[in-house]
């Protein structure tokens, strides 16, 4: 006895992704053909998602492929206890999506249709509150389990080290690199700006300004311009970050990560950096405007003596 299902004339019904949507033309509600090991079904779209787990999204993947995912106290998704994936590219190797079918109403299509049925590939399993471990270790110690992936255990390994060794080197080299120019930058540029206004300042001293005052004068002259040129340069690398960092974290498969990479910058680290980059300038500044020099140098030549 089977359950009662659609005739063998009946279509099929699935749950396409978006990507097999653009790549096929249909849209909710059209029918299709599918290819099964050489079997062709029809087959009617009933639903769209955006992704579905297990599936790659990038450039590589098998032609076809069958994944069963439980529901229930089996947990996953899909309409039934098991459910079928079917994945692959069209004739310009351009990835054209997935399907995602009920298992048993596949495999009985199949068989109308004197096809060869599709084998569960894996099983998605949901635990009881506080024995996902302990369900974990007694898979893998079953020598019939080939592979196991704990959800938790996957996100944590993502979120310890998202980008890789290779990249994370290479951000971090060149966000100091970029600091230390800055800060030489913006230090021989109120270097200069102290030695031009030095006459100026040999004036005022000379007329009994305090020299601390002068000091704190330039100090907060060339802090606005540094302030000004970090909050704009702050700007543009956030938008820079959220841009590129998404375009180099890829796949095994060279393919963009499923969920989309959530692009956090680290607030307390780029404080720390942006106060070394604004401490150079003014530690040149303090350093200039208080040091002990004779005015009078100074005074001969701002008269041209």
């Amino acid at each position: 006895m089977t359950p009662e299902g659609p005739g063998p004339d009946a279509p099929l019904p699935a749950v396409a992704t978006d990507a097999y949507l653009r790549a096929s033309g249909n849209k909710v509600g059209d029918q299709a053909k599918v290819q099964f090991s050489g079997t062709e079904l029809t087959v009617r779209i009933a639903g769209s998602v955006h992704a579905l787990p297990t599936v790659s999204t990038g450039r590589s993947g098998a032609q076809e492929s069958a994944g069963p995912a439980g529901d229930g106290q089996d947990g996953g998704a899909g309409g039934g206890r098991n459910s079928g994936q079917a994945a692959g590219r069209d004739e310009g190797q351009r990835w054209s999506g997935a399907l995602l079918f009920d298992l048993a109403a596949l495999d009985r299509a199949l068989a109308d249709a004197d096809g060869d049925p599709l084998e569960p590939e894996g099983w998605w399993l949901s635990t009881r509150p506080g024995s996902t471990a302990r369900v974990a270790r007694e898979l893998r110690e079953n020598p019939a389990v080939e592979q196991v992936q704990v959800r938790d255990e996957v996100a944590e390994r993502l979120r310890g080290d998202p980008l890789g060794a290779g990249p994370r080197t290479a951000l971090t080299a060149i966000a100091l690199a970029a600091a230390v120019l800055a800060a030489a930058g913006f230090a021989v540029s109120a270097a200069g700006a102290a030695r031009e206004r030095a006459g100026e300042f040999a004036v005022l001293r000379a007329l009994g300004a305090p020299r601390r005052r002068l000091a704190q004068a330039l100090a907060a002259e060339q802090g606005l311009v540094v302030l000004l040129s970090l909050a704009v340069g702050l700007v543009l690398g956030a938008v820079l970050t959220r841009l590129v960092v998404p375009l180099i974290v890829l796949t095994q498969d060279a393919a963009r990560p499923v969920p989309d990479l959530l692009v956090r910058l680290p607030l307390g680290q780029l404080s720390l950096l942006l106060a070394a980059v604004l401490a150079a300038p003014l530690a040149v500044v303090a350093v200039t405007a208080l040091r002990r020099t004779d005015p009078v140098p100074a005074l001969r030549a701002e008269r041209g003596e």
